[in-house]
């Protein structure tokens, strides 16, 4: 071990892309339609402007559709479309995923000889396309990717070029940050993103979920957003700045990892069924275990199954975790300061006799002289307490007749 052999200074980001380092492995997960391949088309038409080299293998995007992107890019940019502008965007290549995932799965090493020579950023996308091409399981089997990513992508990562794979998200409620499928897929990966809709203005939060290196020039929960109209990615927040909530419902983690622990594979409904606590609360810890790695979702068909990983040490430090801000105001207000009451209570020995009443009001139709109603009694006494504890708002005319 030598602190003085590596500078630790931030990495440089590449241009184009503000959440990418170089000899990277990168991981984007989001719901189907939300935009993330009009997300890697603009970070790359940005790159390409900046001398940056990709190639991007598409599949659900064609050529032609891909092309047509480009146009918009540049309208939304304002450039124009001249010779200076094609030479620059043809840093970038579209690539069919298909015939080049063949060619490169049938002779790995001339795959990877030929994409370190050209290019500084590969996409592919999407990630799913890849296994059923080459008719292997990423949904159940962790051996058959972590095999694929060794034999294509980790050779290119030592090499210095970063590839970015783009996956869909689980369609569970614990399942929205994470790539569906195996738990492989998120740990060979130096960095996972999530993306997730943004209605105002109309676009695409993506967000570091994992990053693996100290050296990063961002940290986990950073966010930037891409927008619709304007086709153009913006820094949001930094987590120094970001203010988050500090729920986190340990209690409930403790007793979803226990039960994990004493069942493997059980499903998010039998969680919920077996784990007592609001709804909202068991889907929240649930989620935090596995972003945490305290538990690995598989998907088994229809269901999400759940298996320990390591255990979960409840803190029971509540300033360390607490599950309610200690700023928080108090839910019952403070208790009034002692006053007088308006109509005391007569003396034990007294006899308890009402007050005579005159038959007709004095006026209005107020309460007859010597009686306050137990509406009045209690506005009197809130009025009263308001003058004591210093208010300068003037009695009523109620409370003044009290007072008198």
């Amino acid at each position: 071990m030598d602190p003085s052999a590596t500078h630790v200074d931030p990495l440089p980001t590449i241009p184009g892309f503000p959440f990418l380092h170089r000899g990277s492995g990168v991981l984007i997960v989001g719901p189907t339609g939300g935009g993330r391949s009009s997300l890697i088309q603009a970070c790359c038409y940005d790159a390409a402007r900046e001398g940056v080299r990709a190639a991007y293998l598409g599949h659900e995007v064609t050529e032609p559709e891909f092309n047509a992107r480009a146009a918009v890019l540049a309208a939304r940019r304002g450039d124009s479309v001249d010779d200076e502008l094609r030479a620059s965007l043809a840093r970038v290549r579209y690539l069919n995923l298909s015939s080049v995932m063949t060619h490169a799965w049938a002779d790995a090493e001339a795959w990877v000889e030929g994409v370190v020579a050209r290019y500084e950023v590969v996409v592919i996308d999407p990630l799913s396309a890849v296994a059923s091409v080459l008719d292997l399981d990423f949904d159940n089997s962790n051996s058959e990717f972590i095999r694929w990513y060794d034999t294509l992508v980790q050779p290119l990562r030592a090499n210095g070029v970063t590839v970015a794979m783009i996956d869909n998200v689980g369609h569970a409620s614990e399942a929205k940050t994470r790539a569906k499928g195996v738990s492989a897929k998120s740990d060979r990966a130096d960095l996972t993103f999530s993306c997730s809709p943004l209605t105002n203005p109309v676009g695409l939060v993506i967000r570091a979920n994992k990053i693996r290196t100290v050296r990063a020039a961002f940290q986990r929960g950073d966010e930037w957003v891409f927008g619709r109209d304007s086709q153009r990615l913006e820094r949001r927040t930094t987590s120094s700045t970001r203010v988050e909530s500090k729920f986190r419902p340990t209690a409930i983690m403790g007793r979803i990892s226990r039960q994990v622990e004493s069942e493997p594979g059980i499903a998010t409904a039998a969680i919920r069924r077996a784990v007592t606590g609001k709804s909202d609360a068991v889907d929240l810890g649930l989620r935090l275990l596995i972003d945490e790695r305290y538990i690995e979702c598989r998907d088994d068909g229809p269901a999400h199954r759940h298996y320990p990983l390591r255990s979960f040490a409840e803190d029971n430090d509540p300033a360390a975790c607490p599950d309610r801000a200690p700023s928080d105001p108090p839910t019952v207000p403070p208790h009034a300061p002692d006053v007088p009451r308006a109509c005391p209570d007569p003396a034990p020995s007294a006899p308890q006799h009402r007050a005579l009443v005159s038959p007709s009001p004095l006026k209005g139709e107020g309460h007859g002289p010597g009686e306050v109603a137990d509406s009045d009694q209690t506005n009197a006494e809130a009025e009263l307490a308001s003058v004591t504890a210093g208010s300068t708002a003037p009695p009523t005319r109620l409370a003044a007749r009290v007072e008198r």
